[in-house]
């Protein structure tokens, strides 16, 4: 599944603010056809201002890390 970094208007604060490894479903396009970020059910139409792929290297690096270490959460 394809990952993605995304630069988006934070709805909270109105400030710019990046979303780091953003999945393909938070991400859609309006009716202007510009790209909108889906930051939760109750702000669901965020603007961007850009998105950039994250590499499979990267995505790779990240699991053998969490694998080797676990995760923050544990």
């Amino acid at each position: 599944m394809k990952r993605f970094d995304v630069k988006a208007i934070d709805p909270r604060n109105g400030r710019p603010c990046t979303f780091l490894s953003v999945s393909r479903d938070q991400l859609r396009q309006n009716d202007s056809g510009e790209t909108v970020f889906r930051f939760n059910d109750y702000y669901d139409s965020c603007e961007v201002i850009s998105v950039a792929e994250v590499p499979q290297s990267k995505m790779d690096a990240m699991a053998a890390y969490f694998e080797r270490y676990g995760t923050a959460n544990e």
